[in-house]
Formats: C-alpha cells, structure tokens, sequence
C-alpha cells in the first residue's frame, strides 16, 4: 500500500503544478479542469490512508470504495449527458478518466 500512496501523493503533486502552470498561463478553464483531476487522487490518496491499515478494513476496503466511486461517478456521468449538461459531462469524465488511472494502480496483492 506503501508504493500506492505515494504514486497517489506524486500524482497529486504533479496535478498542483499544472494548476500553477495553467494558471500562469491565463487557461482558467484548462486549470479548472486539473483542479478536478488533482482532488481525485486527493481523495483517492486519503480515503487509502485512512482505510489500508485499519484491522476491520485494509486493502479489501480500499479497493471496495475505489469501486463505490467508480459506480456512482458513472451514474452521475449518465445522468449530466441524459440532462445535455456539457460542464458536469466534462468534469465526470475528468473524474472517471483519473479514477481509472487509480485503480489502475492499485497493488493487486499485498507483498
């Protein structure tokens, strides 16, 4: 779980910067944009920090959240496309995009 969090804090890191960039650069929306992504592994880091070495939860239950968020976020995403909403559309496909990555690199097995 080690590794996992600190690919989630690198990844937040790395989100902070390109919102400074972004930012400098006068692109409000693009920076909008990575602000969503970069609260993704925020949260994605805190919920795996508060769950991982807790004896009645660990990995099972870090994984298990990771996939209660990808369900909802999903349903969220169905919903702002059945409603025409471009901006929630856009920013739950940020949120998706970013959670695959997350589970992506999740440690399949505890070594």
């Amino acid at each position: 779980m080690k590794d996992f969090i600190e690919y989630l804090t690198d990844q937040f890191e790395a989100g902070k910067n390109d919102i400074a960039r972004l930012e400098a650069d006068g692109r409000k929306d693009d920076a909008d944009f990575a602000k969503v992504r970069t609260n993704i592994y925020d949260v994605c880091r805190t919920v795996t920090k508060a769950l991982a070495d807790r004896p009645d939860a660990g990995p099972e239950a870090v994984k298990a959240q990771l996939e209660r968020f990808n369900k909802e976020w999903n349903a969220a995403l169905d919903q702002a496309r059945e409603h025409g909403d471009i901006r929630n559309t856009v920013i739950g496909e940020i949120k998706l995009e970013a959670l695959k990555d997350v589970i992506a690199h999740f440690p399949e097995e505890e070594k």
